[in-house]
């Protein structure tokens, strides 16, 4: 009962009834360049689990990561930091302080959406690069009460030109073991669904529907880990790729720089 309560929003590696998900957040972080990351001061948003970290960190010169809780079981040192933030707002950090920032699966939960990526900019040294990454609204399954939004591509598009002239706007997809299980996981939510008569998914405000979400959404990748374990489990991050964008993508992948000169 206690693994069914859990939310489904800070995942991990360590039970593979999770792997789809897991998989799909690595593949973001593997996607980074290494020259972004090598001998830079990174940023990372919302760090979750601290599993993109162990990844990325030793190749830096500096990576701090902000949450609102700190990873259990991640060494920290003075290369490897954590500042507890409550977002969109970096308070204590400087302007022009970090080459790369990460925002990934973040930014679909902060109310203020352009005080966030107004607060990116603003600690993003000239030249320097943030990488975003936030859920397809028209690939959603299902309402996720624990999103403040989800956006659709035309608005993803509007909000980053916003903020920054230089940008690239891809799309994240799945090969086809990937979407194998996509479509096992859209019926199974829909027979669910299909008892929601009265539309009380999108009806209810978000904090009445939090619990029921998270022990559906648990029992259900429970239920999918049984009927097709092979799938579940086999599923890797280079099962994802980047490409153009298009209303089928899983993720948005947001490549935005700051102007060298203001």
């Amino acid at each position: 009962m206690i693994a069914l309560l859990k939310t489904t929003e800070r995942t991990n590696n360590l039970s593979y009834i999770n792997n789809y998900v897991f998989q799909r957040h690595l593949f973001a972080y593997q996607a980074i360049l290494k020259y972004h990351v090598a001998g830079k001061h990174v940023l990372e948003l919302g760090c979750g689990e601290g599993y993109g970290m162990e990844l990325l960190s030793p190749h830096a010169d500096l990576y701090m990561a902000v949450d609102k809780k700190k990873p259990q079981g991640v060494s920290f040192n003075n290369k490897v930091l954590f500042k507890q933030c409550h977002l969109p707002f970096l308070y204590d950090i400087k302007d022009n302080a970090f080459d790369t920032v990460i925002c990934f699966q973040v930014i679909e939960h902060i109310k203020n959406d352009h005080r966030l990526l107004d607060e990116i900019k603003r600690v993003l040294k000239p030249g320097g690069t943030l990488f975003l990454t936030t859920p397809n609204k028209l690939t959603s399954l299902t309402r996720n009460p624990f999103h403040i939004r989800e956006y659709l591509p035309v608005q993803m598009q509007q909000l980053i030109a916003s903020h920054f002239d230089a940008y690239t706007l891809n799309g994240i997809y799945g090969n086809d073991v990937v979407m194998k299980y996509y479509e096992e996981n859209r019926r199974a939510i829909e027979r669910i669904t299909r008892f929601d008569v009265l539309n009380l998914q999108h009806r209810l405000p978000a904090f009445l529907l939090k619990g029921v979400y998270s022990v559906l959404n648990n029992y259900n990748r429970f239920s999918l880990a049984r009927k097709a374990p092979d799938i579940t489990a086999g599923i890797n991050y280079d099962d994802f790729y980047r490409d153009e964008l298009s209303e089928n993508c899983l993720d948005y992948f947001v490549t935005a720089s700051k102007p060298l000169h203001s």
